[in-house]
């Protein structure tokens, strides 16, 4: 069961993080940076386990570590696998080959597929105006931005990768209920930077790596520090909400990042840009409503979990 005081901080923590992806979408645009995908995720997911790591020893948490058990290792070994490895491998590889436009709008229906297994695994029940949330974001992903899937081997990958996320947030949920949320975050992000270095050395693209110059580092470094802040709020987002609800408040990202866009740079926002950002808007404030309404007025609960 999930109690009110949990709902609010999940909600206000899954509002930061959305919030914070939409900078990240936003920088995305304006910092170029001629480096290999996998070469830049690969650093990036170092430097913010780095961050992390960093983090348990100021805050003497290393302890922590010491005293999980041998299936919460396990668990949170198939975290940093499953989460942090094998998808941002695939999503890169593949964005190489389709392009950012096409793999992350096969990316944003993530809300859908994590909305699935929590309902199969997690025992989530979603009342209407979660439903008529759902039914505007789809709206918004699937009509206002069309697009045709080819099935492409580039296509392919991509969707994999959000279909491994998906299932990621579904273990991590289980997870983050024996364990804190920054121990899920390092581990999700420092075995799957170790991962990914193998796989940069099986593909020769290790040299890459080493020879990364001083433009490159700094937005490696900047990109990686916003990535961190994503994380340590996402899984404590997932920690006190449901995951369905968290995933789809952080559809609210895009949004954000247009306001961004619009605001500051002379890239123009279109017109459907804009349709997308109010449906998903309401949809929000719909969510929201819902849950403030119920709870001031009967103290009931949005969720049964």
């Amino acid at each position: 069961m999930t109690n009110k005081k949990s709902l609010d901080k999940g909600i206000i923590f899954a509002l930061l993080t959305a919030i914070i992806s939409g900078i990240s979408i936003f920088y995305a645009k304006i910092a170029v940076v001629k480096i290999s995908p996998l070469v830049l995720t690969t650093s990036r997911n170092l430097w913010v386990a780095f961050l992390f790591l960093v983090y348990f020893i100021f805050s003497k948490k290393l302890k922590n570590i010491k005293a999980l058990k041998k299936n919460e290792l396990i668990n949170l070994t198939l975290v940093g696998l499953i989460g942090g490895a094998l998808p941002f491998y695939l999503f890169f590889t593949g964005l190489s080959v389709i392009g950012a436009q096409t793999a992350n709008f096969i990316h944003k229906s993530l809300f859908i597929w994590v909305s699935l297994l929590a309902y199969i695994f997690l025992k989530e029940k979603l009342n209407l105006n979660y439903w008529l949330a759902f039914i505007l974001i789809f709206i918004a992903n699937f009509f206002l931005m069309p697009f045709k899937f080819d099935f492409s081997r580039g296509e392919l990958m991509v969707f994999s990768a959000t279909l491994l996320w998906a299932a990621e947030n579904i273990l991590a949920k289980k997870i983050l209920s024996r364990v804190s949320s920054e121990t899920v975050g390092l581990f999700r992000m420092t075995v799957g930077s170790l991962i990914l270095l193998l796989l940069l050395s099986i593909n020769s693209q290790l040299n890459r790596l080493l020879a990364i110059n001083n433009q490159q580092l700094v937005a490696i470094i900047l990109g990686g520090s916003i990535l961190f802040f994503y994380v340590y709020f996402w899984y404590k987002a997932l920690k006190y909400a449901p995951a369905s609800l968290v995933t789809l408040i952080l559809t609210f990202s895009v949004v954000v990042g247009n306001i961004l866009t619009g605001s500051f740079t002379n890239i123009r926002i279109l017109p459907k840009e804009i349709l997308y950002s109010t449906l998903t808007i309401i949809a929000l404030i719909s969510i929201l409503t819902s849950f403030y309404t119920k709870h001031r007025i009967s103290k009931s609960k949005i969720f049964n979990i």
